[in-house]
């Protein structure tokens, strides 16, 4: 099981990740003029992906791919594929992908 939480009161979204209790990490939104970039303190990962945030993968600290994420567009709903390279990183890759989603929500 696996908890996004978001950490209120920051200049910037910031949101923690956690596996049952333990704590997996965090993510957090940089202030940028152009793209949207966002820092990952878990499992040295990155992001790189599109500015509208649609389309990203995120990639270990030696920059393999962990996972690639996609919209799905002409939805209801917000629609991703997430294709995840090892079942162990799945939990993670859920998560951050959330936090995306949810910092792109509090904007509007």
């Amino acid at each position: 099981m696996g908890t996004v939480q978001e950490k209120l009161f920051h200049f910037l979204p910031t949101f923690e990740l956690y596996s049952g209790d333990t704590y997996m990490g965090r993510i957090r939104k940089e202030f940028t003029l152009i793209s949207p970039r966002f820092t990952i303190d878990c499992n040295g990962w990155q992001i790189d992906g599109e500015w509208l945030e649609w389309n990203y993968t995120i990639r270990s600290a030696n920059g393999d791919e962990v996972a690639t994420v996609s919209k799905e567009l002409f939805h209801m709903t917000d629609t991703y594929v997430i294709d995840v390279y090892h079942p162990d990183d799945a939990l993670g890759a859920l998560m951050v992908t959330l936090a995306i989603d949810a910092e792109k929500c509090s904007r509007a």
